[in-house]
């Protein structure tokens, strides 16, 4: 149970950033996109909860330079680490010595990704005529530059459906899945570094260093994002 509390934290803390980003605001009761999220987060730590929205509200209110650094983890995880910052220096600095104290070291590595758009949505299975407004949607999103799509998780309620585009294609296809008449909650909307070939994690407790590493970086308060290739 540690194990996964710890991993999924991060997560929950990052999907929370992104639909403050989406919705303009750290108030669930001003932003449909966050209330949903929230209502997906029930088994997360409320102080977790908190300390993210705090995190959020402050995130919004940075006007900083984007800089992204690149990491090999263990001679063998690529990590790309993205940064909002007032103060490159200071950022380095800090991002330095979290690699540093986790055998990490910077390095050249954006070869081992490739950007993606991606678009979440929350669709209800509520309506009457869910099974039809599913295939709608599947169809809306194909016939908008959507390449792949995949069902992250379904309830007796709600089904979140992820939809990968190239970038150029992701503003049009995000507007056409959140038109008038289609009806589903957006949860996130970016594009993304994913990885060309997931790392094997030959040492079984790769995958908790990874997470402790992940974990400490997303304590910083520049960090935005960190992408994996374990």
């Amino acid at each position: 149970m540690t194990v996964k509390r710890m991993l999924r934290t991060p997560k929950a803390s990052r999907d929370i950033l992104t639909a403050v980003r989406l919705g303009g605001s750290a108030d669930p009761e001003k932003n449909s996109t966050l209330a949903a999220i929230l209502r997906r987060l029930k088994d997360i730590p409320k102080e977790n909860i908190q300390n993210a929205l705090e995190k959020a509200a402050k995130r919004r209110e940075l006007r900083g330079e984007e800089i992204i650094y690149e990491a090999l983890a263990y001679n063998t995880v690529g990590l790309i680490i993205e940064c909002t910052t007032d103060n490159p220096t200071r950022t380095f600095a800090n991002i330095r010595q979290i690699l540093n104290e986790h055998s990490t070291r910077m390095a050249p590595v954006r070869f081992m990704f490739e950007r993606k758009g991606i678009v979440k949505v929350l669709a209800s299975k509520e309506r009457e005529d869910h099974e039809s407004h599913l295939e709608n949607l599947v169809e809306t999103a194909l016939s908008n530059g959507a390449v792949d799509l995949d069902e992250i998780s379904s309830t007796k309620t709600e089904v979140e459906m992820e939809f990968t585009c190239v970038p150029e294609d992701l503003g049009k296809l995000t507007t056409a899945l959140t038109a008038p008449g289609v009806s589903q909650t957006l949860l996130a909307s970016e594009i993304v570094f994913a990885p060309m070939e997931s790392t094997v994690a030959e040492d079984p407790e790769l995958p908790t260093k990874i997470a402790d590493l992940v974990r400490e970086l997303e304590e910083d308060e520049d960090l935005k994002r960190v992408w994996s290739s374990l």
